[in-house]
């Protein structure tokens, strides 16, 4: 297929500003751990950004509910269409270009959902991915070896708080001062020349509150 007809099949992808290389967003609302973090203050969900923003305008919306549905419907024929249309689109980029972010809005909603994230990194060696997520269970569920180019970051569920890590995981927190510093807050909100977190190596990343 093109890639046109590809990001039709998949519901298209999501290009932040704030990063290289593109994403893949569905409904904030759909996060199973992050919908009862948001009803909790002092979470790092109470004050989530994918509620606000470009978030809000119903044509983001309205794509993000298209890939959920897409993605629930048939997950094995959305796994080999993803794989197929990144293939493409990263067949030009070079370097530090070549990664791709989990979920710049949403979580994953199943292991088996994790298994396809797992598949496509398997397929794709060369794309480096990252998975920002607080579904601790369903990662401990799942039961397999995580690809060498699949950042899995456990994210802390409470600002300032810092959590034991999964074992194949790296984690995040927000506000502790600990660990690596996000930079993009001193460049506008971008990540700039930085792939801290792509990678495996830093441990732990620390973002300011949002």
């Amino acid at each position: 297929m093109t890639i046109k007809a590809l990001e039709q099949a998949i519901g298209g992808l999501s290009n932040p500003s704030k990063m290289p290389g593109w994403s893949y967003g569905i409904p904030a609302a759909a996060c199973n751990i992050g919908a009862i973090l948001r009803r909790l203050a002092g979470s790092v969900c109470h004050k989530c950004y994918a509620f606000k923003g470009m978030y809000s305008f119903p044509c983001v919306k309205n794509a993000q509910a298209k890939r959920l549905a897409i993605l629930t419907s048939d997950m094995e024929t959305w796994t080999a269409n993803m794989i197929e249309l990144l293939a493409l689109k990263y067949r030009k980029k070079t370097g530090d270009d070549r990664v791709f972010r989990w979920h710049d809005a949403g979580d994953i909603q199943s292991v088996q959902h994790f298994q396809a994230i797992v598949d496509i990194a398997l397929a794709l060696p060369t794309i480096q991915f990252w998975i920002p997520t607080k579904e601790y269970n369903l990662v401990r569920t799942w039961m397999g070896e995580i690809p060498s180019n699949l950042v899995v970051r456990v994210s802390a569920p409470m600002l300032g708080q810092i959590l034991p890590l999964i074992p194949g995981t790296v984690g995040s927190t927000v506000g502790t001062g600990t660990g690596f510093l996000c930079e993009a807050y001193t460049r506008e909100g971008k990540c700039g020349p930085c792939r801290g977190c792509w990678d495996k190596t830093v441990e732990w990343v620390d973002y300011p509150q949002h």
